[in-house]
């Protein structure tokens, strides 16, 4: 229970900080025009009654909004000089880590479930692809919170906010692009390996109804993987 406080004591400081800055504002009203966008062009403009690719659009526009959503999550702290308090508490490495984690995963699902109102119109006007959505959806939700987890360990490698995004949306890019190398192999291990660590085609499989238990583990092993590490580098800093 102890543990459970620490961890929903730095949750709360992590919201309210979010709230109390323009970031979130921004980052969400960035989003939801993004999407909005998209599904208009991709559904009334080329006549497509479908989400796919209003989806895939969506996920590439993530890749350039989780940087802003995650670059204070540590960077902040050890520019305002307030990291040394925060590691003076009575708290442990993986209660901060988390708790930040799931401040930032919070604004992200905040920001999914209010694209949700795209599909109102949708659902009155055509005849979309109810376990397609879901899907997608569900695919959407694990991308977005891989790319927390890789962004919040950059932002706990540098005190400059800017440097810790700049920093992460090349590698989130290079996540997404990975796959379209796999032509440019002979070797059917390195092709395979470019497959396995592309975000796009991962993403791909969820968007088409593709439930497919290599990608839900892929992206659960980001998530450890990136906490793990960020876990650890906090632990050196102490």
């Amino acid at each position: 229970m102890r543990a459970l406080n620490g961890l929903k004591a730095v949750y709360q400081k992590e919201m309210l900080a979010y709230f109390y800055s323009p970031i979130a504002y921004f980052v969400i009203a960035v989003f939801l025009l993004g999407t909005g966008y998209f599904f208009t062009y991709n559904i009334f403009l080329t006549g497509v009654g479908t989400m796919d690719q209003t989806l895939q659009n969506m996920g590439i526009l993530l890749l350039t909004l989780i940087p802003v959503l995650t670059m204070r999550l540590f960077s902040a702290e050890y520019g305002g000089r307030t990291i040394e308090l925060l590691m003076t508490l009575p708290l442990t490495n993986w209660q901060v880590v988390l708790g930040k984690y799931f401040g930032a995963v919070s604004i992200f699902l905040l920001m999914t479930l209010a694209s949700c109102i795209n599909l109102i119109p949708l659902y009155i006007y055509g005849n979309p692809q109810t376990l397609n959505i879901f899907s997608g959806y569900l695919g959407f939700v694990l991308l977005g919170m891989s790319c927390i987890a890789i962004g919040q360990f950059f932002s706990s490698l540098t005190e400059n906010q800017i440097v810790a995004a700049l920093i992460t949306i090349p590698v989130l890019l290079a996540f997404w692009f990975v796959g379209h190398l796999k032509g440019l192999q002979s070797s059917v291990v390195m092709r395979e390996l470019y497959v396995n660590l592309s975000f796009a085609l991962h993403f791909g499989d969820f968007i088409s109804g593709l439930f497919r238990s290599e990608a839900l583990v892929f992206f659960l092993a980001v998530i450890a993987t990136a906490l793990t590490l960020n876990i650890s580098f906090l632990k050196m800093r102490r």
